[in-house]
């Protein structure tokens, strides 16, 4: 047999078929891998400004993005004042649609025709355009080669209630004569609060050494809308030319809906923290000090919120101090609350102390998150009994054998003792159990002599056992606790006092309904079904957390709050 080896053989017809299918193929999968490709688009606020001036310039993707574009390029004829990221999504045609936008701040290096070049975002490029830049002739806050001023703020879109850093900056290159003032800014409906001290420093520009004045300041908007910071003034001295900056415009959101209502606290970062170092063991009779710290950034000391329920049934809870820090820097406030309380229990058992959870808004990530520590429990034994005295006083060590007979004394009278107590404890038990069997047969036997038209109305009862001393004591102090309560959370309605209200007003929900938890005020709303309530209680939080200017008014919710305890002790029909 003879067999060939080599190269199989191809049908022409074959070959002709694959090659064509194998090309698409490798096409449609190299079309697969590329990137999906991004529309870059690049416009500005204005396209004519003056010298010293600045423009807002907005760049936007048509997808998500996770990186950002090459703005480099910018930094030629422009100075990079500071830019801000954010997505915004919409839902179209059935699907949801998202568009990355950056928001930048430039200020031109020189006056003429300057070009914002293409900028780079992946394999994409955006289109130039081009921005007029005058002389000194325009309104600008130039007025001279000599000194500008200029104002920025961090962001141009920003939460009700939350940080806005605002800064003001003089460039001048001769020494400022003594009469020279920079003002202040005065914005309605926003809290504004002095980061330090004036900086003086060094800045070089197009070659020139300009010497920098900067002011900052924490902004706090009260009211949702447009935010209008007027411009800044620079002045010499009375007769003297006036420099002047742009007046900036932002805009202010209200506040989002929170998976826990109850507080607003817009802030970068928050923790809470739980300083104590004493153990979970504790005696009747002994106390013990815990402390809870929480810290915020871009909140003021007053925003925070208090931490530690005064209310338990088996301890006594009592403030012992608590500070408010506020750190003003450059970078922004910095504010903690720390508490710290005294628990005394009452009784042995276990102390529960409920977990503590703080709602707030990540100002970075853009949602609602929640700081939280969780319940304590402390662990209360009986008192010790205390020990009973030595009869008499231990030997001096040289008399080591009498020490010794003593103590086999001890010990003989000791067993002697025990034995006497468990006979008496076994006569005092027959004593017992013969008196009972003797109650029980005259019970009976009296019983049997009552008529039959008795036993036939109503059944005998055993003989009234009075409650204990100790449940009716203790249930009239719950009663009395409840009364002080309300009528101290009524007296702080009505002193108009928001913060000592809504944490009296706790205090008395959790003594009127024992059995529900309480986290927030308006928990107390949705228990009650009241709409009114409900909106006193958001009112009364906005005046809590800065929302609402002005002082607050609590006396309708002190009337609301009565109306609701009368109806509840109502004898239902």
């Amino acid at each position: 047999m003879h067999i060939e080896t080599g190269k199989p053989e191809i049908n022409p017809l074959m070959s002709f078929l694959f090659h064509p299918a194998r090309s698409t193929l490798a096409g449609f999968i190299a079309l697969i891998a590329l990137p999906v490709l991004a529309q870059v688009s690049v416009f500005s606020d204005r396209y004519s400004v003056a010298e010293g001036e600045t423009l807002r310039l907005t760049v936007e993707v048509d997808q998500r993005a996770s990186g950002r574009p090459d703005f480099s390029p910018l930094t030629r004829d422009f100075h990079f004042l500071g830019s801000k990221q954010m997505t915004v999504s919409s839902f179209a045609n059935g699907e949801n649609q998202y568009t990355t936008r950056w928001q930048i701040l430039l200020r031109p290096r020189h006056s003429g025709e300057l070009q914002i070049p293409p900028l780079q975002f992946n394999n994409e490029f955006s289109q130039p355009l081009l921005i007029t830049v005058a002389g000194e002739t325009g309104a600008a806050a130039i007025i001279s080669n000599d000194a500008y001023l200029e104002s920025a703020v961090d962001g141009y879109e920003v939460y009700q209630g939350s940080q806005v850093l605002y800064s003001q900056r003089l460039f001048h290159l001769d020494d400022l004569p003594p009469m020279a003032s920079l003002s202040e800014p005065l914005i309605p409906d926003t809290e504004i609060v002095p980061l330090g001290e004036k900086q003086q420093y060094t800045r070089e520009i197009n070659g020139q050494t300009y010497k920098v004045v900067e002011q900052n300041y924490a902004l706090f908007p009260q009211q949702a809308g447009q935010l209008s910071i007027p411009a800044a003034h620079f002045s010499a001295g009375p007769g003297t030319p006036e420099l002047n900056s742009e007046p900036i415009f932002i805009d202010v959101l209200p506040q989002p809906s929170q998976k826990i209502r109850g507080y607003w606290l817009p802030s970068s970062k928050l923790s809470l923290e739980d300083l104590t170092q004493s153990p979970n063991h504790l005696t009747v009779g002994e106390s013990q000090t815990r402390t809870l710290k929480i810290t915020a950034e871009g909140l003021l000391a007053e925003q925070l919120p208090s931490l530690i329920s005064l209310r338990n049934e088996l301890a006594t809870i009592e403030v012992e101090d608590v500070q408010l820090e506020q750190k003003n820097t450059v970078k922004g406030i910095i504010s903690s609350r720390t508490e710290t309380v005294r628990i005394t229990p009452v009784e042995r058992g276990e102390v529960t102390l409920p977990a503590i959870t703080i709602p707030w808004w990540n100002l970075t990530l853009d949602k609602s998150e929640k700081a939280s520590l969780p319940q304590i429990v402390l662990r209360v034994e009986p008192a010790s009994p205390r020990n009973e005295p030595l009869a008499d006083a231990p030997a001096p060590a040289a008399e080591t054998d009498q020490a010794d007979k003593e103590r086999s004394v001890d010990t003989t009278a000791n067993t002697e003792t025990n034995g006497s107590v468990r006979l008496l404890v076994w006569l005092l038990a027959s004593v017992a159990i013969i008196t009972s069997l003797g109650w029980l047969y005259s019970f009976s036997s009296q019983r049997r002599k009552q008529p039959a038209q008795k036993n036939q109305q109503s059944e005998p009862s055993p003989p009234t056992q009075t409650p204990p001393i100790n449940d009716s004591d203790k249930l009239n102090q719950i009663l009395k606790a409840e009364q002080l309560a309300f009528s101290q959370a009524l007296d702080a309605c009505n002193n108009d006092t928001p913060l000592e209200a809504r944490l009296l007003m706790l205090e008395w929900a959790r003594l009127f309904w024992p059995h529900i938890q309480f986290n927030n005020s308006l928990d107390l709303s949705e228990l009650n079904n009241s709409k009114t309530l409900e909106l006193l209680l958001i009112d009364m939080e906005s005046y809590i957390s800065g929302s609402e200017a002005g002082p607050w008014s609590g006396d309708l919710l002190a009337s609301a709050l009565m109306h609701i305890r009368e109806n509840q002790l109502k004898p239902q029909a």
